[in-house]
């Protein structure tokens, strides 16, 4: 009986030991990055770029890893959006248009890990023009190209200042509408979906000789854009 407990003694100790040492630590790490970092314009595409490692921070190579994303207002599940395959240093690479803001992650579906979640913005596409309404009074036109499915409600704000200063004050502020076309053979006009427009008169003072610079600000609306950026309320320095 002596005999047998002096046999089992060990192996009980060495169980005991096993059940203290702590969980294995998790596969791998995934790490992201966003570029560019600030946004893009509707149209243009973000790439999410990464590195993938393990044990000791040591690159784990030839491994599938996969895009996931979930589109503003971010109620959905996130779904694929492509697969890459780590390279030699770990690292891999996706490039994705984005219609809207976006929430990202990437996902290593061998190894169950996730990266941390991410968020990508896109901001309308944009041009601003003016034109001469007559002597020391212009128009300036802002335009907005947007998906389809995006009502723009924002206003637009418009800042004008003499050139070779180094701000300029607010000059307006203007309704952002949609952009409308005639219905072929009839008299209504239909909206052209995606498609929006601000403008306003401004006054320029005679004294600055027709020198002058402009230019405008959206601020975020309908899930496009930064939400931390903002307008400037009173000046804007060029």
């Amino acid at each position: 009986m002596s005999r047998l407990s002096a046999v089992l003694r060990p192996l009980i100790l060495s169980l005991v030991l096993l059940a203290a040492l702590p969980a294995a630590a998790s596969a791998a790490v995934v790490e992201i990055e966003i570029t560019p970092e600030g946004g893009a314009d509707f149209g243009e595409a973000h790439a999410v770029t990464g590195k993938l490692t393990g044990p000791y921070s040591a690159p784990l190579v030839g491994r599938r890893v996969a895009l996931e994303v979930r589109r503003y207002p971010y109620k959905q599940p996130f779904r694929p959006a492509g697969t890459a395959t780590t390279g030699l240093d770990g690292r891999f690479a996706f490039e994705q248009e984005f219609d809207r803001n976006h929430q990202v992650r990437v996902l290593a579906p061998e190894l169950g890990d996730r990266s941390q979640v991410k968020r990508v913005y896109v901001f309308p596409r944009t041009s601003l023009t003016f034109s001469l309404v007559r002597r020391n009074v212009i128009r300036i036109v802002q335009t907005y190209r947007t998906p389809r499915s995006v009502t723009l409600t924002a206003p637009t704000l418009f800042y004008v200042g003499r050139s070779g200063r180094a701000s300029a004050p607010l000059a307006a502020r203007a309704k952002t509408k949609p952009v409308t076309r005639k219905v072929k053979g009839e008299k209504r006009r239909q909206r052209v979906k995606g498609r929006f427009r601000a403008s306003a008169r401004v006054r320029i003072p005679a004294a600055w000789n027709g020198r002058f610079r402009y230019a405008s600000c959206f601020p975020y609306n309908a899930g496009m854009g930064n939400p931390r950026l903002g307008c400037p309320k009173q000046r804007y320095t060029f």
